[in-house]
């Protein structure tokens, strides 16, 4: 699978997803009994209708605005960041780009306020880094760039850091969902935590992390390269 792949993999456990699109597939059934389908379906009485409309929300999408409110399909997109038509949950490995396309992840700047912030606990995948906005900024980007390169490079050499790919994830991924689906059908949480089969590796963390994808996180495994690219 690709990184859409599996982002859709996290996003159709959500329980959340799968309420709103039994809310939207139940609204265009109706709408489809009453005006049709393509070729036939009476496009003005359909737009004209209440329920072809949700409360605008602040998703930061491009939609187009009908007093307040955007064609439902819109609103499920906008929110859980796709378009085209919304995906049955029970949809598995749909094909990238037709039956699913992925929003452009936007990725903004992390800033240190505080001593609790991530980037200052020692992790080797993070770090923080001063700049001076009484200075120019150009020498200070430039050597800021040269510092990381260089550090990711001898922590990778070092074996304290591994560049994320989806072939590097693949298998954390697939015990995730093992856990999620495991949960949903109603084990216990003990029981769960033992199927790793991995030394070392944590089942209510990776419980959790699994959770977090499903909640979310999974918009940043469309950022992770598929590492068949040099």
């Amino acid at each position: 699978m690709d990184s859409g792949q599996w982002a859709w993999e996290f996003l159709r456990r959500n329980p959340e997803y799968q309420q709103d699109w039994q809310w939207f597939h139940a609204r265009w059934e109706t709408l489809e009994a009453r005006y049709g389908k393509p070729p036939e379906r009476d496009f003005q009485r359909w737009k004209n209708d209440p329920l072809a409309y949700h409360d605008i929300e602040d998703t930061g999408a491009e939609c187009q605005v009908e007093q307040d409110q955007v064609l439902i399909e819109c609103w499920m997109g906008a929110k859980w960041g796709f378009y085209k038509f919304p995906l049955d949950p029970a949809t598995e490995q749909p094909v990238i780009g037709e039956q699913l396309s992925w929003l452009e992840v936007e990725v903004s700047a992390q800033v240190v306020r505080d001593s609790g912030s991530p980037y200052l606990q020692g992790e080797p995948a993070r770090t923080a880094l001063g700049f001076d906005l009484a200075m120019p900024l150009r020498e200070q980007l430039e050597t800021a760039k040269r510092y990381l390169q260089m550090r990711q490079a001898r922590l990778r050499r070092e074996g304290a850091v591994t560049l994320q790919t989806i072939g590097s994830c693949r298998e954390r991924w697939t015990l995730m969902l093992r856990l999620l689906d495991g949960l949903r059908a109603g084990e216990h949480t003990d029981e769960l935590a033992a199927v790793t089969g991995q030394p070392g590796v944590s089942g209510a963390a990776l419980l959790a992390e699994a959770q977090s994808l499903v909640n979310g996180g999974y918009r940043g495994i469309l950022r992770i390269p598929d590492g068949r690219k040099p």
